[in-house]
């Protein structure tokens, strides 16, 4: 394979200006086909997906789990209800006006026009949310005793100075039909602690008042969200300082996080990436010995990113954004290459011998890798199939590219091998596998890890792996103590292909729920069923409604009413908007007309994705009492109890299990391929043991120090297995020639060895100063494993050659 090698680099080095060109238009290709790819920026996609949860997966992806940000404003000693109430006014205005764009709509304001609003809704549908209790009361009323008490309470009512909605509702409503209606849709509105004041929703004791936004754009797209948060703040920040000492409001909502996450991931990578960076580059220019090093080394691996893209653009519609960003995170296995034959170069090898010595270690290196990333696409999730492939093509096409790139755009200077030493040459020629304070201490670890190993626990809660201000922290508590919340909250979503079985279902839930709250079994729930039925339910409901209200009995009431009502000086034809309520011929509704209500949100509950819909219900309840909700569910048609976190809980137990399997795999790929490589069982021995050795002292260090692994770090693992790989080969290969030669040849391989860890501490074990939860794990576990793998190379690798290798010739 290095004659190949050396030919092409023979070839290109005669036409300098072909390569140049050659190569620049290549790369142009690349970027204009990788260009083209679309990102689907979905963090679920890393959550495995097979036939057991598939259609879990499918309801999450549809339903509306409401996503709102809860405005709370607070009055504090100073202030009155009519600030609390002015402040809500003066922000609901500027949220109007100023950020709209971002907005769909702002909840917790209740006009007076908005009331009439839903009682005439009400009052125009009023069959469909009458219940058999509402008949039995409407059968009380339509009583002549009963209707000449109302028709004196009502005149009352009409000649004292309040009252005003009562005065608009009594000339159309005589029975109190739709107030009767309409308290059936407080399972859709206002907590049981609170009520409306000044057309606001307010605390009891008048000290807290809440608003909802529904933000116009999903959690995930925080691009645009950012321009959102910074605008709610500012308006805060501005309405806090006009209400100083009177009232002052916080922010609490799954948008808010999400920006605050990136944000701070943003911050974190810039601060730690460029300090990192700028290290790298100044110590690779004092390193090699040349300006252009920086360009040099990143060429290929940026070759391999991009060859990377272009193919899955070619192979599939879109990508997983989080794969590809953690896929960038794992080129750093590609620079292993560059540095590899860099260091030879530096070494004054020449040509002939720089093939010979690097460039099968190289392939060696990178196809195993790539084989064990390969071993992702045993994993049913798309994000770690896209990852598996993204950081196989990568590793491939890097060492490729770089074995033809780097040997014809650097030449070591001549003063480069001979002169001065650095602390990294220093390093290289250290001998670690003699010294006994090294070897005890790398044996004791190991040692330690076999007891240790088991304490490493998988992080299944995803929302800990969120960075959280203090301020949205405080704002949840707060909310918490207001609203209750400290109980659980699960959904119960229908499902079907129509919209109409799916509402059939939760007519039936709506029934359920009603029966566990009287029985104590929930504290309370959620449900669109009291304002949305299905068409059977509301022509069930029509039609109750018309044998109710028989032709005898319309003509009784009306006579009733007259009678009742001219004892008082009403007018015979005072009451024809309800004559004509009766005689109206009811249909039923489709989901377009509840447009009309702004009070209620039924987009917050039914949801309708690819001709799939859902209805969602949220119940609240005591933990004890969870599993026989889901249980008393579980075999219910068309039907899911999703609990949010346990579900995230159990898919990513999967996830972990899936891991532990691919560990297994990529292993087993590994250790064939280099047998097939070495063909000696005990050169294969030589660097297979030093890699499960790096694997169980990492896991070991974790769980001595109680270090988790979660859905971020538990990826990165990967990286650290493809690392470890690369340096057990670099050493064995290292050994081999310097035994076939007798020449110190290993420095050199433990230079670039050691490279390679400088420059993975430093790109990505320096995010350990991160704020952010996600990134600090990640770089904790790199630091662990790649100062384990490097341990174990220097130390163990050698003395296992020696005993497998070396001595079996001096005795032979």
């Amino acid at each position: 394979m290095d004659k190949i090698f050396l030919s092409i680099f023979h070839f290109f080095n005669r036409k300098k200006a072909a390569f140049v060109l050659l190569v620049s238009l290549f790369g142009i290709l690349l970027m204009s086909i990788a260009s083209q790819i679309n990102f689907e920026e979905d963090i679920s996609k890393l959550i495995p997906e097979n036939t057991e949860n598939k259609q879990l997966q499918k309801v999450l992806n549809t339903a509306h789990f409401s996503d709102k940000i809860v405005v709370i404003i607070d009055r504090k000693d100073k202030g009155s209800l009519e600030d609390l109430t002015d402040y809500a006014e003066a922000f609901v205005d500027s949220v109007t006006h100023q950020l709209s764009d971002y907005t769909k709509a702002i909840q917790g304001q209740v006009d007076d026009d908005t009331i009439f609003e839903t009682l005439n809704f009400v009052y125009d549908n009023a069959p469909l949310f009458l219940t058999d209790t509402d008949y039995k009361t409407l059968e009380n009323r339509r009583q002549k005793d009963a209707i000449d008490k109302r028709t004196e309470a009502q005149y009352k009512t009409l000649i004292s100075p309040s009252g005003f909605i009562a005065k608009q509702t009594i000339v159309k409503d005589p029975l109190g039909v739709s107030l009767l209606a309409v308290k059936h849709l407080q399972k859709l509105g206002i907590h049981k602690d609170f009520s409306i004041k000044n057309g606001f929703i307010v605390s009891k004791n008048e000290s807290h008042l809440l608003l909802f936004i529904t933000p116009k754009y999903g959690s995930s797209e925080t691009n645009k969200n950012v321009v959102f948060a910074e605008g709610l703040y500012a308006i805060q920040n501005q309405l806090n300082t006009a209400f100083t000492d009177r009232v002052s409001s916080s922010y609490f909502g799954g948008t808010l996080i999400a920006v605050a996450n990136a944000q701070q991931i943003k911050k974190d990578i810039q601060i730690t990436i460029s300090i990192a960076l700028t290290i790298l580059m100044v110590l690779f220019i004092l390193f090699y010995k040349k300006l252009s090093i920086p360009f040099i080394l990143f060429t290929p691996t940026v070759f391999g990113g991009l060859l990377s893209v272009a193919i899955l653009f070619l192979i599939r519609n879109t990508i997983s954004a989080i794969s590809l960003g953690i896929g960038a995170v794992l080129l750093g296995v590609t620079l292993d290459y560059s540095l590899h034959i860099l260091t030879h170069i530096r070494n004054k090898e020449s040509t002939t011998e720089l093939y010979k010595s690097v460039t099968k270690p190289v392939l060696m290196s990178s196809l195993t890798t790539a084989l064990a990333f390969l071993c992702l696409l045993f994993i049913d999730s798309q994000a770690l199939q896209d990852l598996g492939i993204f950081a196989a093509i990568s590793v491939m096409g890097a060492s490729v590219f770089a074995l033809i790139f780097i040997p014809q755009v650097y030449t070591a200077k001549n003063t480069g091998a001979t002169g001065r030493k650095t602390l990294i040459d220093a390093l290289s020629h250290y001998p670690f596998h003699r010294k006994k304070v090294i070897i005890g201490a790398v044996v004791l670890l190991g040692a330690i890890s076999l007891f240790t190993y088991n304490n490493v626990q998988f992080n299944k809660d995803i929302s800990k792996l969120n960075y959280m201000p203090q301020t949205i922290k405080k704002a949840e508590k707060h909310l918490e103590k207001l609203t209750n919340a400290a109980s659980k909250s699960v959904y119960i979503v229908t499902y079907s292909d129509t919209l109409q079985k799916a509402l059939e279902a939760n007519d039936n839930i709506l029934i359920a729920l009603t029966n566990l709250e009287q029985q104590k079994r929930i504290t309370s729930f959620n449900s669109v069923a009291t304002l949305v039925q299905s068409n059977k339910k509301q022509v069930d409901k029509i039609t109750k409604w018309n044998s109710f209200w028989t032709p005898k009995q319309k003509d009784s009431i009306k006579h009733h009413l007259i009678t009742s009502g001219s004892q008082f000086g009403f007018k015979p034809e005072t009451f024809n908007a309800f004559y004509n309520l009766l005689e109206h011929s009811f249909s039923p509704l489709k989901l377009d007309d509840y447009s009309a209500l702004n009070t209620l949100s039924v987009d917050d509950f039914i949801a309708s994705k690819n001709g799939f819909h859902t209805v969602s219900s949220l119940v609240t309840l005591e933990n004890n009492h969870v599993d026989a909700l889901k249980a008393q569910f579980k075999n219910t048609p068309n039907t899911m109890v999703i609990d949010r976190q346990a579900i995230n809980e159990t898919l990513l137990g999967h996830l972990k299990s899936d891991f532990n399997t691919l560990i297994l795999y990529s292993f087993a790929v590994v250790v064939l391929l280099l047998f097939l490589f070495y063909r000696n069982l005990k050169l294969t021995l030589v660097t297979c043991i030093p890699i499960m050795l790096t694997w169980c002292i990492t896991i070991g260090i974790m769980g001595l120090f109680h270090i988790e692994f979660n859905i971020f770090n538990v990826i990165i693992s990967t990286f650290i297995f493809g690392l470890g790989i690369d340096y057990s080969i670099f050493i064995t290969n290292g050994l081999m020639q310097q035994q076939q030669t007798g020449i110190d040849t290993l420095p050199t391989y433990k230079t670039s060895v050691i490279l390679s860890v400088i420059t993975t501490l430093l790109g990505v074990g320096v995010l350990i100063f991160a704020k952010h939860p996600a990134l600090y794990s990640i770089s904790i576990v790199t630091i662990i494993g790649i100062t384990s793998a490097l341990l174990v190379a220097f130390t163990i690798q050698p003395i296992l050659y020696d005993l497998l290798i070396l001595k079996k010739r001096t005795l032979n």
